[in-house]
């Protein structure tokens, strides 16, 4: 099956950050669980696009219920407890400030910011299809990616949305490595007939320009890439394969040995450095919520309910 990445971008954009077509596509059931209530849609995306904050005492989310009707984002403890709605809205996409104080989301086909007790709502970017923001873990620098003029694009502004820079074109979620020093994202590989077959892992160093290839994904199981998260010694990213099925991967950052993390599957992966943990959506059948694990994938426990 080959994925023509123009249609697929603005389905997705138009569901909301590429989230509801991943649910309307059919993949693995997880063996963790195979007893299901029959009101509970097949596959479900209830929890996700999960984010540490920098201390990784806390996690932001994005969160629907199971009729994929979309409710906000909430803010919870990393030990389960104090789980609250921050913003009640069609949003997506949270990412925290390095002091903690702020998230920064996608809403409307902007990149939006509001503080963690829900005050100061700010709107840093205006026009294009802006979706998945990415706050550097020095505070200095917000990574987000364009849709407004295809093919796609990686920018970056200053948190108060000032100094818009385009990073690279024909480039889909980002990610910062090393405070603000270099970003990765996902570059669509095609074939001569323009379908997309795969993708090739960039990382770019601001302070040269220079663009680096980390890996080409492009066999049957790595057809369409995506919310790549440098994690310490490795990367950690999902990919779907040829028949539709998502699964979470470590890479080496030389682009070598990738091991696949879940059997079950797997979307949208954060990493936190300081409990060395992976956080991500369980799309097994009829769970839809956010799990845990170790980066080698060994310790698999829900985590929301």
């Amino acid at each position: 099956m080959n994925f023509n990445i123009k249609k697929y971008i603005t389905i997705r954009i138009i569901l909301i950050c590429f989230i509801n077509v991943i649910c309307l596509i059919s993949g693995c059931s997880d063996n963790t669980q195979d007893s299901l209530s029959s009101s509970v849609p097949e596959y479900t995306l209830i929890d996700f696009e999960p984010a540490w904050s920098g201390s990784g005492n806390k996690i932001a989310y994005a969160h629907s219920n199971v009729n994929n009707d979309f409710t906000g984002i909430y803010i919870i403890n990393s030990d389960g407890s104090n789980n609250r709605q921050l913003l009640n809205a069609f949003a997506s996409s949270p990412d925290w400030s390095a002091d903690e104080e702020w998230i920064v989301f996608a809403i409307n086909n902007s990149i939006q910011k509001i503080k963690t007790n829900g005050d100061s709502l700010m709107t840093l970017t205006d026009g294009g299809i802006n979706s998945n923001p990415k706050w550097s873990s020095d505070g200095s620098r917000i990574a987000y990616c364009d849709c407004g003029n295809l093919p796609c694009r990686v920018v970056i502004i200053k948190p108060d949305g000032s100094l818009k820079t385009i990073i690279d074109t024909n480039a889909v979620y980002p990610d910062w490595v090393n405070g603000s020093s270099s970003l990765i994202y996902f570059k669509p590989v095609k074939n001569n007939e323009g379908l997309q077959t795969g993708d090739t892992l960039i990382q770019y160093f601001l302070s040269s320009g220079e663009k680096k290839i980390i890996s080409v994904l492009n066999d049957d199981n790595h057809r369409v890439n995506t919310f790549p998260v440098f994690a310490d010694d490795a990367i950690i990213f999902c990919s779907m394969n040829k028949e539709g099925g998502i699964y979470i991967y470590r890479m080496n950052t030389d682009g070598s040995s990738i091991v696949k993390l879940t059997d079950s599957q797997g979307y949208a992966p954060d990493y936190s450095a300081s409990l060395q943990k992976i956080v991500y959506t369980n799309r097994n059948k009829g769970n839809g919520r956010l799990w845990l694990m170790d980066k080698n994938g060994n310790g698999k426990v829900q985590f929301t309910h």
